[in-house]
């Protein structure tokens, strides 16, 4: 065995742990937002109809709606790109190894190597294909009418 296997082993290694901790991020991401709104409707219903703690509850709940967007329309694509390049990637490490051994199923294995290899890079494209039209074509959360339209009354 070379140097180039082992850090070429050590990459894959690595990709799977960026991989994984990148997924788990995003799913304590989404489990700290569902707490959020949970509080967003606690603090609204102690606000108790005073219009400066509505005020600052409605400020919370914007950034709030902004990140949600995020985590519910763009998130899950990329993360199923992630896992799709993942996937990709450990299968072109299998191409390479199969690539050096002679026999049928070292052949076999190749082939399907090769195929998965295909198949998971066509996904991530996907996947981030969709992941960019979500980001691009979702509307966002906006309340910039709706202040401009308080300024102006607060004005008259």
């Amino acid at each position: 065995m070379n140097n180039w296997a082992i850090l070429a082993g050590l990459g894959l290694l690595a990709a799977a742990l960026a991989t994984v901790s990148y997924v788990k991020y995003r799913q304590r991401e989404s489990a700290a937002l569902l707490r959020d709104v949970e509080l967003a409707r606690g603090l609204r219903g102690l606000a108790d109809g005073d219009p400066v703690r509505l005020a600052c509850v409605d400020e919370f709940e914007v950034v709030l709606y902004r990140r949600l967007f995020y985590v519910s329309a763009v998130g899950p694509r990329v993360r199923s790109a992630a896992w799709a390049l993942l996937g990709a990637l450990l299968a072109a490490a299998a191409a390479l190894v199969f690539d050096g051994l002679d026999g049928t199923a070292p052949d076999v294995f190749w082939i399907v190597s090769l195929i998965l290899a295909f198949f998971f890079g066509i996904a991530v494209i996907v996947f981030l294909v969709l992941a960019v039209f979500a980001a691009a074509t979702t509307p966002r959360v906006s309340f910039a009418d709706s202040y401009a339209a308080d300024t102006d009354a607060v004005d008259d």
